[in-house]
């Protein structure tokens, strides 16, 4: 079966279609079509919904598409094929550089992104949840005793939401179209703060929890435990005070260290590997970020930036191309290769037991308690949980810091090599900025780019122009963190 959706260590996780579209921000006739697809998922013809089989294949059509925010074969010539917003964000902060000859790649890099640029594929995110809101209607009225497929659509509809919060700027619409007709004046299609979008998000996870409610089967278990995540990020998003809540959701007890919820690809099809592998690995576009990069025969430093290509930490494991004679695309940028996803079929966690143990931590830092944040880090250190399918080695304990500032930067920091580009990069550098009280010059990539000029002072990515088809919105309300 095509893509898989696992949610370690379950066995026979739910099936997946994902169905390969055509992004244009051409002409606004076309513009138009590709806010009107999601009420045509293309899968299953609207009017043929009208049994339990088609539903389900509904829901398994919806499930795919919440994969796009990690990988996406675009065929379109003004999108980058396989790039999506988890290599967009990668891109963006300091996981990864550009070694790429696009110039609108080296805007995503330098922080300098215009609205007409299409990397974040914002448009394709969007359009699943139109998807994923058809299959909820489907199924709630043929398939009603399936609780849990419909809780698991909840789930992947707040957790779009919530990565279009944490990605993009204030000023996100979450419109829907009726019955293939769009009414702009509708309420829904003005734009909303970070703030609003993660309060919807945040209903719809409660949703999947509520229809779950007190399930004990396997399927309906690790559903639960992936929405108890998704819920806890939410929380701590809009407020760090809420961190303490946050944990109590996710502790030990309800998700254990060795969970996931792993987005799976087929070995049977090349359209829908992994979109890292592809975008970095097999063609070069990108490289392994680091504090430093010699560009040319010149040695630039990148302010704030994690050295995650020299550090040598087992989380990140890199290959440099140089030594088997892999060179980056546009043949000039230092080729490393991160080894997380090694083959174009290795699996993504979308959420992990990693991440609930680091949300524990960032409660105890936010309780001052610096010792308790480090038993919590320094128990993934001794015994590295499973990400996918790489097993990282254990590493020694760290000593506690002295400060909370200091604590705050080494929390982080790990943080960053535990999710590397799992897509969370970004949201945490901007609550660096919102939440912590940094400033974004000490907090994202800064200083000279080794391509020429210096890095810009953008904090998230705009929406792009392509929304402009919705008169109520113009634009980003603002770029803040």
């Amino acid at each position: 079966m095509r893509n898989q959706l696992k949610r370690a260590p379950v066995v026979g996780a739910a099936a997946i279609v994902l169905a390969v579209g055509v992004l244009s921000v051409g002409a606004c006739d076309r513009v138009k079509n590709e806010l009107l697809a999601p009420q045509n998922p293309g899968l299953v013809d609207q009017g043929a919904v009208g049994s339990a089989a088609a539903a389900a294949a509904l829901k398994v059509g919806a499930m795919g598409k919440i994969k796009l925010v990690s990988s996406d074969r675009q065929t379109n010539a003004r999108a980058f094929a396989w790039s999506s917003l988890w290599q967009t964000v990668g891109l963006f902060t300091d996981e990864f550089s550009n070694s790429d000859f696009q110039n609108s790649q080296n805007d995503v890099d330098a922080r300098s992104m215009s609205p007409d640029n299409t990397a974040s594929n914002y448009s394709r995110i969007t359009q699943a949840r139109g998807f994923v809101r058809d299959a909820i209607a489907a199924e709630k009225q043929y398939e009603p005793q399936k609780t849990a497929d419909i809780a698991e659509l909840y789930l992947g509809m707040g957790f779009i939401e919530m990565s279009l919060a944490e990605d993009f700027c204030n000023g996100i619409p979450l419109g829907s179209n009726t019955v293939g007709v769009v009414d702009y004046s509708k309420p829904d299609f003005k734009p909303l703060t970070n703030a609003e979008v993660y309060a919807v998000a945040l209903v719809h996870v409660d949703s999947a929890l509520t229809l779950i409610g007190s399930a004990t089967d396997a399927n309906s278990v690790a559903i639960k435990q992936a929405a108890l995540i998704t819920k806890a990020r939410i929380l701590i998003d809009q407020n760090r005070n809420q961190a303490g809540t946050a944990a109590a959701l996710v502790s030990a007890s309800a998700v254990p260290s060795t969970y996931q919820y792993l987005w799976t690809t087929s070995t049977a099809t090349t359209t829908d590997d992994n979109g890292t592998w592809q975008f970095a690995n097999s063609v070069g576009r990108m490289t392994v970020g680091d504090s430093s990069i010699t560009y040319q025969g010149k040695k630039f430093a990148t302010l704030n930036a994690v050295p995650f290509a020299s550090a040598g930490d087992p989380r990140v494991p890199v290959l440099v191309g140089a030594t088997k004679g892999l060179s980056a695309e546009d043949g000039l940028t230092p080729f490393f290769l991160q080894q997380i996803w090694k083959n174009r079929d290795d699996p993504f966690p979308m959420v992990s037991g990693i991440d609930a143990r680091l949300i524990e931590a960032e409660a105890r830092l936010n309780a001052s308690d610096i010792p308790g944040m480090m038993v919590i880090l320094n128990a993934l250190r001794a015994a590295p949980p499973t990400i996918g399918t790489y097993s990282p080695a254990a590493m020694a304990a760290l000593p506690d810091p002295a400060t909370i500032d200091d604590a705050t930067t080494l929390f982080f920091r790990e943080k960053a090599f535990w999710t590397f580009g799992r897509g969370q990069r970004l949201g945490d550098l901007r609550r660096l900025v919102r939440q912590y009280g940094r400033t974004q010059d000490k907090v994202f990539p800064s200083g000279q780019h080794y391509k020429g000029g210096n890095y810009g002072s953008d904090v998230n990515l705009p929406v792009p122009d392509a929304e402009r088809v919705n008169p109520q919105f113009t634009g980003c309300l603002d770029r803040s963190a």
